[in-house]
């Protein structure tokens, strides 16, 4: 059905049960309830139609249906009677008024609507590209933290392999062992380093997240302690948890190895013969893992770039005799499991790295 035949319709009704209700106010001895009835009716006309014209058409027909059928004398259209014709203009001018505000009201709204779709729509859109930028962004820190990662015992290799082929029987049987050892211990970080790729696909491609599974963190800090002790070990861990079992859904074979990366930074940069921590807490959203010790700490400078790679000393050599996993890389397995990682130093002596992992 045609808009404007709609507005006509909804007039018509409205005008009719108007002038239905002022002829029962007639009959009940209150004839100038009419006034009153109609300036409603042109307002809820004003409301419901699409343009003006109606609202003022059922303005006008309400003044003139007031004084024809509702002012004595009854059934003549008459405006010599005393004050009537001030009586007109005022109805007119207040019954055309609200009609009118009201259609510019609902105008106004239904403009202040559209723009709140057209921002929200703009919004979400941004929302998106910046989540696509950022998961862009994740894969390509990843890709360049791993490459990073694999470089330098692969240039180690090389190097040390092709000392081995120009020396020859020139090298005495200690140095020829020794470099024989340093291919060995670098192909064994090489591994390593495989072992943990293949648990790194983990993380989805498309939305750097991974699949996860409710685990018992007691039992994975307690692997990776586990795994990490050695007899050549000369620092002492300690480990603190908690009374009650913590459950966190991870994918626990990466956030073992973030953890065996941490103590092996810590044992690395924090000397002999320290104290290492490692401690398990929870409050109501997250887990918070954290790796502690005692050594020199960290320079403050360094905190803002320590995952980064390229950016200071600490960053660039962990790598290199580590557990196949650098910071950044780290970082990027803890922000997959809708975490965060971060260093800071301790009040007293040394440094402390902590994560967090959601609890949902």
């Amino acid at each position: 059905m045609p808009v404007k035949v709609q507005d006509f319709l909804k007039t018509a009704i409205l005008l009719a049960l108007a002038t239905g209700l002022s002829w029962l106010a007639r009959k009940a001895g209150a004839p100038g309830a009419s006034a009153a009835i109609y300036i409603f009716s042109a307002a809820l006309v004003g409301r419901m139609a699409h343009e003006y014209l109606w609202g003022i058409l059922a303005s006008i027909f309400g003044v003139v249906a007031t004084n024809i059928l509702f002012t004595e004398p009854y059934y003549r259209f008459d405006l010599s009677r005393p004050g009537w014709l001030l009586s007109f203009a005022v109805l007119l001018a207040v019954s055309l008024f609200v009609s009118c505000l009201i259609q510019r009201y609902k105008r106004m709204k239904n403009r202040a609507e559209d723009t709140a779709r057209r921002v929200q729509g703009s919004y979400l859109t941004q929302m998106q590209t910046g989540r696509e930028s950022e998961n862009e962004r994740m894969k390509t820190h990843l890709l360049r933290a791993i490459s990073q990662d694999m470089k330098i015992p692969l240039s180690g290799i090389k190097e040390t392999a092709s000392q081995l082929y120009k020396g020859g029987e020139h090298l005495d049987p200690a140095a020829r062992s020794k470099m024989a050892e340093s291919i060995g211990n670098e192909s064994e970080w090489l591994i390593r380093m495989i072992d943990n790729l293949l648990s790194v696909t983990q993380i989805n491609a498309n939305t750097m997240k991974v699949r996860k599974a409710p685990e018992i963190a007691d039992e994975v800090v307690a692997s990776a302690v586990s795994q990490f002790n050695t007899p050549n070990l000369t620092q002492t861990i300690t480990i603190r948890m908690p009374e009650e079992m913590i459950v966190v859904p991870m994918a626990s074979a990466l956030i073992r190895q973030v953890l065996l990366n941490l103590l092996d930074n810590a044992c690395r940069h924090s000397g002999d013969s320290t104290e290492i921590e490692i401690s398990l807490s929870a409050d109501e959203t997250n887990a918070l893992f954290s790796v502690s010790d005692n050594g020199q700490g960290i320079p403050e400078k360094d905190l803002p770039t320590l995952f980064e790679y390229g950016t200071n000393k600490i960053a660039a050599s962990e790598a290199n005799r580590g557990f196949g996993m650098g910071l950044p890389t780290c970082k990027t397995i803890i922000q997959a499991h809708g975490g965060n990682l971060w260093a800071e130093n301790n009040p007293d002596r040394g440094c402390c790295f902590r994560f967090t992992l959601p609890l949902e």
